[in-house]
């Protein structure tokens, strides 16, 4: 059951791009694993070709997506470009005609 938990992870790491190192593994584990059994495991996986998932960054629809705005950041923004408006506003009142 740990070797199957040990290349979960691999294989988990390696869609996010990173390249699995024991330490990484180790740290993710549900229970402690034995070092010599980690060392093996990992190897083997290192070894063995196997599909690499694509990286979330990589997928079009993900990259399209915009991250979420908190309400705060949206406030910001309309008071900034209320602000701009305001700038505008003035500008083309003191232009003559």
């Amino acid at each position: 059951m740990s070797a199957q938990e040990i290349i979960r992870i691999a294989n988990e790491l390696s869609a996010k791009g990173i390249i699995p190192s024991t330490a990484m593994v180790k740290a993710r584990l549900s229970h402690p694993v034995p070092m010599a059994e980690l060392l093996k495991v990992l190897s083997q996986w290192k070894q063995q070709p196997h599909p690499a998932e694509p990286a979330p960054a990589s997928d079009p629809v993900a990259a399209t997506q915009p991250e979420p705005v908190s309400l705060k950041q949206l406030s910001d923004q309309l008071n900034r470009l209320e602000q701009k408006v305001d700038r505008l506003t003035a500008l083309l009142l003191q232009r003559p005609d």
